[in-house]
């Protein structure tokens, strides 16, 4: 009785710990409630769920990177390149990758905020998948990583993506200030999206990395590099907010022929946020089953 009252408990943890996925849908829900045109829900809730999928692709797929082993005498090089290179880039090319042949399938990218919505919904979809797994795999610490992923994780995945995004429509149809564009325009601004947004997560991750590879723990040295993650976390949310209002100034106020469905800010997002919980809910228990089974 005392063994089933324990795993009751322990499986109770865990269930709590899927609030996490609250902070997704809440940024996203912010996000898409700036954009004052129409956006077909299901196409976001598609990139969404794209976003969550590519990140389930990347959990189980490695791409080194050659050279960056050879480099253990400079273990600060080392990881920094592993970060940047053989964690970032990847993650950012999938997020790129859906923005570009998924939603540009069913939108017309025409206006700003389209780039911003669909970014920010692939990187939070991206981000949602991460809780879980995090979540999942170390029910011990549900609060802590709960804590920190809603508050740091989340929001930078959303803002690489809201930055990939608007270079995305860039691509597509030039700036908010009227650039056309030239020859080879739009390669160049999809990959200045994607190295702006792969730099920022590389510096992201670079300090947290360092610190578990050093063992620094609680040392001066770990709270610097923990505060060098803060700072690089704000300056991505920085860029993105002013990406979302120079996007919400240039604006055009009358819907175009591409978004003539509900609202999007109208969308019942409650009822969503809802749905995406008990998913989250009946998700963890499975993913900690299949866990333990591999490894059995």
């Amino acid at each position: 009785m005392d063994l089933l009252a324990k795993n009751v408990f322990e499986d109770l943890r865990s269930v709590l710990g899927a609030a996490a996925i609250a902070p997704t849908l809440l940024v996203l829900w912010t996000v898409a409630s700036m954009d004052n045109r129409r956006e077909p829900t299901r196409v976001v809730l598609g990139a969404f769920l794209l976003g969550a999928g590519s990140a389930f692709l990347l959990s189980y797929v490695r791409i080194p990177v050659p050279g960056i082993s050879i480099l253990t005498n400079w273990p600060s090089f080392q990881t920094y390149l592993h970060a940047t290179f053989e964690i970032a880039a990847p993650e950012e090319t999938v997020k790129l990758i859906v923005l570009v042949f998924y939603c540009s399938r069913y939108i017309a990218y025409d206006h700003p905020m389209e780039g911003v919505v669909y970014g920010a919904a692939v990187g939070l979809g991206f981000a949602a998948y991460e809780n879980l797994f995090y979540l999942a795999n170390n029910p011990d610490y549900w609060k802590t990583i709960a804590f920190v992923r809603g508050l740091f994780t989340v929001p930078v995945h959303g803002a690489l993506g809201v930055i990939i995004g608007i270079y995305v429509v860039r691509a597509r149809f030039g700036d908010a200030l009227g650039r056309h564009r030239r020859h080879g325009y739009r390669i160049n601004s999809y990959l200045t999206g994607w190295g702006i947004a792969t730099a920022l997560h590389g510096l992201f991750d670079f300090p947290l990395l360092l610190q578990q590879r050093l063992g620094l723990g609680q040392s001066n040295q770990g709270i610097l590099l923990l505060a060098i993650g803060v700072i690089v976390a704000g300056l991505a949310s920085v860029v993105a907010a002013h990406i979302i209002y120079r996007a919400r100034r240039s604006q055009a106020i009358s819907p175009n022929s591409f978004t003539t469905g509900h609202r999007f800010q109208n969308h019942p997002w409650h009822l969503t946020s809802l749905f995406g919980i008990i998913l989250f809910l009946i998700a963890l228990p499975i993913l900690g089953w299949a866990r333990q089974f591999m490894i059995a």
